[in-house]
């Protein structure tokens, strides 16, 4: 990835995979960085979840280390993404993982058990049952900071929820509680923060538990609504999120927030 791909002994410290028994569990562990999605964090994801893909594993678990699921991409990515070369290697990386994750052999579980922004949103529903911690929550603010999501998310929603719901969460950006993303259907069950994960696990084992073939064709079966979707959407997301980097808003718009969030660390610095 141009200079950005981690050595191997790096990525494997970025993403960890834990057994119990036919689930892995697949923890994204950059804690200090809310496991923001930057370039490493998401090249050393594509890795963990192909690997578990043939590892013998029978279903995954999805998670983050620490208080937050995932918060999306970093400033400093986002700063990196305006040289293009790097812009379309962290780009394909998020492609290659929703492909990854649509097409694996075997169901996913996202255990979000805090925060999922941006980039960790599309995460989160790309799994095929979402368990989601009820102080946790999830925005896509993309929009306001002049890009959008170029991997996935755009076509997900509409699927999940309704039109409607996607255009306002989506263009708006506001923050969706836990209870609001059950009535929307973006996941399937809400659990104390302590019980997110093995709630996921449980999720999992049942999942694991059923006839391989037939949940390997039903889920592809399911899928095929969103591979079709993607098939003529997903480049043209991609394209576009692209074009966004170049404008004069985004950088304007970045700009503004780097300088905000500098002035609040400031002002809470002891």
């Amino acid at each position: 990835m141009s200079g950005h791909t981690p050595p191997a002994s790096r990525a494997k410290s970025l993403v960890s995979i834990a057994r119990v028994g036919d689930v892995s569990i697949v923890t994204l562990a950059r804690p200090d960085n809310a496991n923001a999605l930057d370039a490493e964090l998401a090249a050393a994801l594509l890795g963990a979840v192909q690997r578990v893909a043939v590892d013998g594993t029978r279903a995954a678990v999805i998670t983050g280390e620490g208080s937050a699921f995932s918060a999306g991409g970093d400033f400093r990515t986002i700063q990196d993404m305006q040289d293009p070369e790097i812009r379309t290697a962290v780009l394909d990386v998020h492609r290659e993982l929703f492909w990854q994750l649509v097409r694996s052999p075997i169901p996913t579980v996202a255990a979000v058990n805090g925060p999922a922004v941006g980039a960790g949103v599309t995460l989160a529903v790309l799994a095929d049952l979402v368990v989601m911690s009820q102080d946790a929550y999830l925005s896509d603010p993309r929009v306001s900071l002049g890009l959008l999501d170029g991997a996935g998310g755009l076509i997900i929603w509409p699927l999940l929820t309704s039109l409607s719901a996607a255009r306002e969460y989506l263009l708006l950006g506001d923050r969706l509680n836990a209870g609001d993303a059950y009535r929307l259907g973006v996941v399937n069950r809400v659990e104390p923060t302590e019980q997110v994960v093995p709630a996921a696990v449980e999720l999992a084992r049942r999942l694991a538990a059923l006839p391989a073939q037939a949940t390997q064709q039903a889920r592809r079966l399911l899928n095929s609504q969103l591979e079709l979707a993607a098939a003529g959407l997903l480049d043209a997301c991609s394209t576009a999120e692209t074009t966004c980097f170049d404008s004069d808003e985004h950088r304007e718009r970045l700009a503004e927030l780097i300088a905000r969030t500098a002035a609040r660390n400031e002002r809470t610095t002891p």
